[in-house]
């Protein structure tokens, strides 16, 4: 119907939406124009879910109630959805990331106040975990029939299709606080118009909307002044979604029913084998110090552990000296090493063994942190003292050998594979990124527009699918980038490529269409105005941010080939479905591709993303050659003395912000050691100036609420940038005032 472009649902966790006293149920819906026109209906569409809901609560699980004989119908929703629920806690708790530290505290705080009343034994996990084997029906049958009515209901309706703030600056017109209190207690179905939103368009067919009286004087909010109306709703309007939510199964065409069974459950949470040739143990990537005979004489080296491997029934370790390079050695006793497997005991600074027979003697001088790579340490109690307090350099850790860097697995019709196995995190969890280079997206703002466009509707026709990945920890996006669009996949990887097939089989929907006029069958009829619609408006609000307005001006001066938002809105006003068709053809009829599997994949797991993605491309796949490829090109600024200036207006006439950001642009990155030496030093130019940078201008001064430096890396030209926003400064003065901090750090 086209009537939404997003929905979000749930109980929010702050104070407001779960409290000790009550909790909240807040489903928030963004409406497309022709949403705003059918909002009521739209309500009742969400009426109409929740009594099917009803309905198959009342009539009980199908498999508990088939050979029932008269008996008593056992009420309640399909035990699989709890569970499902219930393995999916489970997973994201126990394979989450690792938090902040003061974010675990408050939340454990919290876990142990008497209202949550969680034993002892479950304050870290009680919020988190779902414990029972089956749901509380109860309490499930109270929330549907006793709460989710629209006698219980208030409906917030937000656009500035009902005005702007500006529209009502009249104070005398403005109701007060108590008038606001007594309407709101009058009664408890209300609906609450927001004026105050940010949205771009304008009043529908230049008429205010039926849903308010205008000549009636909006209430003001005390906090915020957010300016809005409370209207009593229609009885007639009130019976119908009352009639909605009875248990009822909904019509046809409302197409609703209950969430299929979740295909993207991970099952199987195994970690890959190493290659043998390159498999772990617990001396790996630590720092020893061996001792060799030189002559007479017995000496002790430094020396890192870098690889490990068995070879005809013996244990070699590769070690990479400071000054001779990597030398293979035979480890004594093995079997002494089982015990460092897993968790059992851990390998410490001092454990002493042999090479190559007994002929060379080790002590371990450091052990790697988890996930830590290769470590080097001299095992010299001075020289260390000296690192440690500053006083001396520390010692560089050898390259990371050959087969620890990404592998090239495939290259074959401008279609390329990289793949590398997870030595770090060691997690069942995996990262597909795919980058599609399109031929013709330098030409013009409309090819670029309608990328974009292209991005958001196959996200919109996925929207269902990467929803049920999304609750099991499987993300995935689509976006377009200057030169065509990218892909990413990532989560567990059991079921990863089966969501990989599935948006690259939307996405590919697309090719092999010439001289078609209508999208393809996985874009649902309206999605293209809905998609169009909320593309046109993030555009038309872009700009609003003066921190973020001024970065993007500067990638637009120095990336010719980039266009600004501004260009692809213009673009895209007024397209229609068989246009936008003709340019996606040409723009996806030749492709190059480049993708890189990181994780818990090993070769074999790479060979099948190879094949998916080669199946996806269908046979007719035509590469783009090398020199076809979208340029990226990056102007060079020229060496004057007075820099190149540009002024640029707020798009928000009401922004009181200035925003001035000076860039100072490098040279060409060409990962030279030069290159790398001058990357180095940007680096560390920036940690050195931004502390004294705030401190003077923020802190002290008070110049701009925001105030930092970065260095700033443009498709292989590096350079630095120094940024200031300000609401009590001209664009003038804090220009001159970063001058004049620079000149002053220079002289120091």
């Amino acid at each position: 119907r086209g009537w939404a472009t997003g929905l979000t649902a749930g109980t929010g966790e702050d104070g407001e939406a779960d409290a000790s006293t009550h909790a909240l149920f807040c489903l928030q819906i963004s409406l497309s124009k022709c949403g705003m026109e059918r909002w009521e209906d739209v309500v009742g569409v969400v009426l109409s879910y929740i009594g099917m809901l009803k309905w198959h609560f009342l009539k009980g699980p199908v498999e508990d109630n088939e050979n029932t004989d008269g008996e008593e119908v056992k009420e309640g929703l399909a035990p699989w959805i709890h569970q499902e629920l219930k393995s999916i806690a489970e997973l994201s708790y126990r394979y989450a990331d690792e938090g902040d530290v003061t974010d675990i505290v408050e939340e454990v705080a919290e876990n142990m106040a008497p209202w949550y009343n969680l034993p002892e034994e479950r304050i870290l996990d009680g919020s988190s975990l779902l414990f029972d084997d089956a749901v509380d029906t109860d309490t499930v049958k109270s929330l549907l029939f006793d709460y989710f009515t629209p006698e219980n209901t208030r409906v917030d309706l937000m656009s500035s299709l009902f005005g702007r703030d500006a529209d009502f600056d009249d104070d005398d017109d403005v109701q007060g606080e108590e008038e606001k209190k007594e309407e709101v207690e009058d009664d408890g179905t209300v609906r609450l118009v927001d004026a105050d939103a940010v949205d771009d368009n304008p009043n529908r067919n230049g008429e205010d909307p039926p849903l308010f009286d205008r000549e009636k004087a909006p209430l003001i909010e005390p906090r915020f002044g957010t300016k809005f109306w409370v209207e009593d709703l229609s009885k007639d309007l009130i019976q119908r979604w009352i009639d909605a939510a009875k248990p009822q199964l909904p019509s046809s065409e409302l197409a609703l029913d209950l969430p299929p069974k979740n295909p993207y459950i991970p099952l199987k949470f195994d970690l890959k084998p190493l290659p043998a040739d390159d498999s772990e143990h617990p001396l790996l990537n630590c720092s020893v110090k061996v001792c060799i005979s030189v002559g007479r004489k017995k000496s002790w080296f430094p020396a890192a552990i870098t690889k490990y491997k068995t070879e005809k029934k013996s244990h070699r370790l590769s070690l990479s000296y400071e000054d001779e390079g990597e030398k293979w050695h035979v480890l004594d006793a093995p079997e002494t090493y089982d015990k460092f497997a897993g968790e059992r005991e851990t390998l410490e600074v001092g454990h002493e063994g042999s090479f190559d027979g007994g002929k060379i003697k080790f002590r371990v001088t450091a052990v790697p942190r988890e996930g830590e790579g290769i470590v080097f340490n001299y095992g010299d109690s001075g020289h260390d003292d000296d690192v440690e307090d500053g006083a001396a350099f520390p010692p560089i850790p050898p390259a990371a050998p050959a087969s620890r860097l990404p592998l090239l697995v495939h290259d074959e019709k401008s279609f390329k594979l990289w793949h590398l196995q997870d030595r770090k995190f060691k997690r069942p969890l995996a990262d597909l990124r795919i980058r599609f280079l399109c031929e013709g997206m330098n030409d013009s703002a409309l090819n670029q527009a309608c990328m974009a466009l292209f991005c958001k509707l196959c996200n919109d026709a996925l929207a269902e699918t990467c929803y049920l990945a999304s609750v099991c920890e499987l993300g995935s996006s689509l976006y377009p980038t200057d030169s065509g669009f990218s892909m990413r996949v990532h989560g567990f990887d059991h079921n990863l490529l089966d969501l990989a097939r599935e948006v690259l089989r939307v996405v590919m929907g697309f090719r092999g269409r010439e001289g078609e006029c209508d999208l393809p069958k996985t874009i649902k009829d309206g999605r293209f105005d809905a998609c169009l619609e909320v593309q046109l408006r993030q555009w038309s609000n872009a700009g609003m941010d003066a921190s973020a307005f001024s970065a993007t001006l500067r990638l637009l001066c120095i990336r010719p080939s980039v266009m600004s938002k501004f260009a692809k809105l213009k673009a895209l006003e007024g397209i229609t479905v068989s246009k936008f068709v003709q340019v996606m053809n040409k723009l996806l009829k030749r492709l190059s591709v480049e993708a890189f599997y990181h994780g818990n994949v090993n070769r074999k797991d790479a060979d099948e993303a190879a094949n998916i993605i080669t199946e996806a491309l269908t046979r007719h796949h035509v590469g783009l050659p090398k020199k076809k490829l979208p340029t990226k090109l990056v102007l060079k600024a020229k060496h004057a003395i007075d820099h190149h200036l540009i002024v640029a207006p707020t798009i928000d006439p009401k922004d009181p912000n200035t925003a001035v950001e000076v860039y100072f642009q490098f040279g060409k990155d060409d990962n030279s050691s030069d290159a790398i030496r001058q990357r180095v030093l940007i680096d560390l130019l920036e940690q050195i100036l931004h502390e004294p940078l705030y401190n003077q201008i923020r802190t002290k001064e008070t110049f701009g609420y925001e105030v930092s430096c970065g260095a700033r890396w443009t498709y292989g030209v590096s350079g630095m940038s120094f940024r200031v926003v300000t609401a009590c400064k001209s664009a003038e003065e804090a220009s001159t005032r970063i001058d004049d901090f620079l000149k002053s750090f220079r002289s120091e």
